[in-house]
C-alpha cells in the first residue's frame, strides 16, 4: 500500500512537471494551451477512449481518459489490478501520449454480513 502511494505521488509530481512545461506555449483565455496543443489534447483523449473500447477482453465502459500537454489522466472504476495496469498499457501506446498518470480506482467489494442478528439494518460498508 505504501509503495502504491509512493508511486502514485512520483507519478502525480510528474505529470505536474509536465503540464509546467507547456506554460509557456501561447495560452487561450480558458487554459495555459495553444489551441493547437488543446486540438491535439481533445484527440489523443478520443483516441485512448477508442482503445480502451477496443480492448477483446474488458472493453473499459467505466473508464475516462482526459490529456492536458500529453499527459493522459485515466478514471473511473475497473474490477481488478490486473485490468487497471491493462488500460494504462493500452493508453501508453496510443500516438502522442507522452505519460498515462492511473487514477482508476477499483470497484469496492460489498461486505457481507456475518450473522443473522443484523437483520433488517442497514449494510454498513467500509474499504
Amino acid at each position: 500500500m505504501r509503495n502504491l502511494k509512493r508511486q502514485m505521488l512520483i507519478q502525480s509530481m510528474a505529470a505536474a512537471a509536465a503540464l509546467l512545461a507547456f506554460a509557456g506555449c501561447e495560452t487561450n483565455s480558458h487554459d495555459q494551451r495553444s489551441e493547437g496543443r488543446a486540438m491535439d489534447d481533445k484527440a489523443i483523449s478520443e483516441n485512448v477512449r477508442e482503445e480502451l473500447k477496443r480492448e477483446p477482453v474488458y472493453k473499459f465502459d467505466s473508464v475516462d481518459a482526459k490529456t492536458f500537454g500529453g499527459v493522459v489522466q485515466l478514471s473511473g472504476f475497473v474490477d481488478t489490478e490486473g485490468q487497471k495496469r491493462r488500460a494504462a498499457e493500452i493508453a501508453q501506446q496510443v500516438e502522442g501520449v507522452h505519460q498515462v498518470v492511473n487514477g482508476i480506482a477499483l470497484k469496492p467489494q460489498p461486505m457481507t454480513p456475518t450473522s443473522s442478528t443484523n437483520e433488517g439494518q442497514p449494510r454498513i460498508y467500509s474499504e
